[in-house]
Parts: structure tokens; sequence; C-alpha cells
């Protein structure tokens, strides 16, 4: 009768330490998953935010050249009492704003 009680027991055991390991590695399975799912929606939102500073960027400097182009139009028209030529002053800005760029 012992040895039915032992055996049973040991039986037990080895099928809670099975439950457990099947238990175990269905939960790492699953934080694994969610980890990935995770990473990509990371992945997605950092792409999407790096685009939005790339745009916001572009929008920046493009407003910058506009003003810088103006600037440098009224103060060579107060410097000099003419107008200047609207494609040197662009490309003076173009080459002044590389610079600072480069």
């Amino acid at each position: 009768m012992l040895a039915a009680y032992q055996e049973t027991l040991a039986k037990a055991r080895a099928e809670a330490q099975a439950a457990v390991k099947e238990t175990t590695d269905r939960m790492s399975a699953e934080a694994a998953e969610r980890q990935r799912q995770l990473n990509e929606t990371l992945a997605r939102q950092t792409a999407e935010a790096e685009r939005q500073i790339t745009a916001a960027k572009q929008r920046a400097l493009s407003e910058m050249h506009g003003i810088a182009t103006e600037v440098a139009r009224s103060v060579t028209e107060k410097v000099t009492g003419s107008a200047a030529d609207p494609a040197n002053l662009a490309t003076a800005v173009d080459r002044a704003l590389a610079e600072r760029a480069g």
C-alpha cells in the first residue's frame, strides 16, 4: 500500500511539473510574441516620427530660404538704391545656406 501511495505521489508530482513547464513555455512564447509586436509598433512609430521630422525640417529650410532671399533683396536695395536680380539673390542665398549646412 505504501508503494502504491508513493507511486501515485510521484506520478502526481511529475504531472504537476509537466503542467508547470507547459504553462511556463506557453507564457514565454506569448511574452515573446507580445515583445515582437511591440517592437514592430515602435519601429513603425519611429519611422513615422522620423518622416515627420524630415518634412518639418524641409519646410523650415524652405521658409528660411524665402526669408533669407527677402532680407538679401531688402538690404541690397537699401545699400545700392536699386533692385537686385532675383536669380543672383537666390544663387547667393543657396550658396550661403549650403556653406552653413556643409
